[in-house]
């Protein structure tokens, strides 16, 4: 097997919150590489309630084009963002689960549905698996991405082409303790998967909290707005090319507020993740009456399309299977992988001497 070290490019229209590449079909692109989906004709059945007594400075509004615009209140920000990192402590270090996923991609006016099975060992060990499978009318096509907690893999497979990369989480860890670095979430843990899904939620946008329901079930919903910060870097990337519209602008995570009745089990995980654009008069991801109605009311405001959703469901408490289920069976020789460990030494400031690098080898 050959490896090709990463080499860092411009910015995809595809989403990439994953350690996924960049795809040749822009609706899978997002759907495989954002590991989520959505429907552009499927708005969002999070209701939201009158104001609650949880805390007098939480949103009640999570859909109002009026409040995608306002700057996040710092009073806001702190238990949004004390929510998320409880969040992807749990994924992290507690008890291990498998759940079934389920995903919606609306994009270049098509929409395909994902369905697959994600496992999670916790207990700090860094392994978890996930498998989806997409259908477009084409043809399947597969994405697989597991961590053992020394080396995590993403296999995707589009009609006849494969990708596969790699990331040496182990070394990463590594590396931390060679800094003297003592963090409770250790880099291998927000390698992949749902934890790197939240930390880069909670590294690129302001977020604020608000209270919700889904089929009776009490969900807290933490609201971000894509950083100013964030949103220059990117179109200092882009050169002056048009945004992308498959870019998510702002995005909604429903966490469980209480245990599954039948399992007791289930608090304090994701269940739904929204990913939107930028309000937009007319885009590639709109749905063809939208438009038309838009052009026979031009004073109507812009309004987002929910590029992507993400469900996670029938969750229940497991015993951690054993290791060879974490690591990437039948490897194809022929095929060549990316290493982009050196992608994720940027990303958690891993920065040691040679020296120090080849004592992990």
């Amino acid at each position: 097997m050959k490896i090709v070290r990463h080499n860092p490019n411009v910015l995809h229209d595809g989403v990439k919150h994953c350690f996924t590449r960049s795809l040749s079909r822009p609706w899978l692109a997002v759907g495989l590489l954002i590991v989520c989906g959505s429907s552009a004709v499927a708005q969002s059945d999070l209701p939201i309630p009158p104001r609650t007594d949880l805390a007098t400075e939480l949103a009640t509004d999570l859909t109002s084009p009026a409040a995608f615009q306002q700057p996040s209140d710092p009073a806001n920000e702190l238990p949004a963002l004390s929510l998320i990192e409880q969040v992807i402590d749990r994924l992290a270090n507690g008890p291990a689960f498998d759940g079934k996923v389920r995903q919606r991609v609306r994009a270049a006016g098509r929409e395909i549905v994902g369905v697959g099975t994600y496992t999670q060992v916790g207990g700090g060990t860094g392994r978890f698996a996930m498998q989806m499978t997409m259908m477009d009318g084409e043809g399947k096509h597969t994405l697989h991405q597991v961590s053992d907690g020394r080396l995590a893999w993403t296999r995707t497979e589009i009609g006849d082409e494969v990708s596969l990369t790699r990331v040496d989480v182990g070394w990463l860890d590594e590396g931390a303790r060679t800094l003297r670095r003592q963090d409770r979430i250790k880099p291998s843990m927000k390698v992949g998967g749902l934890t790197e899904m939240l930390d880069t939620i909670r590294r690129d946008y302001d977020l604020h909290l608000g209270l919700s329901q889904l089929d009776g079930r009490r969900l807290y919903v933490i609201v971000g707005n894509l950083k100013s910060s964030r949103r220059e870097t990117i179109e200092q990337d882009l050169r002056g090319d048009k945004w992308p519209a498959l870019y998510p602008t702002r995005v909604h995570v429903a966490v469980t507020a209480d245990n599954e009745p039948d399992s007791d089990f289930g608090k304090g995980l994701p269940v739904r993740i929204e990913h939107w654009g930028d309000p937009s008069e007319e885009s590639e991801i709109d749905d063809p009456r939208t438009i038309a109605e838009r052009q026979r009311a031009p004073e109507a405001k812009p309004t987002r399309q929910l590029i992507s959703l993400f469900e996670f469901y029938s969750i229940q408490p497991i015993t951690p299977p054993p290791i060879d289920k974490f690591q990437l069976e039948n490897q194809d020789a022929s095929i060549t992988f990316v290493n982009e460990t050196s992608r994720y030494e940027d990303r958690f400031d891993i920065r040691v001497s040679a020296k120090e690098r080849a004592k992990y080898r």
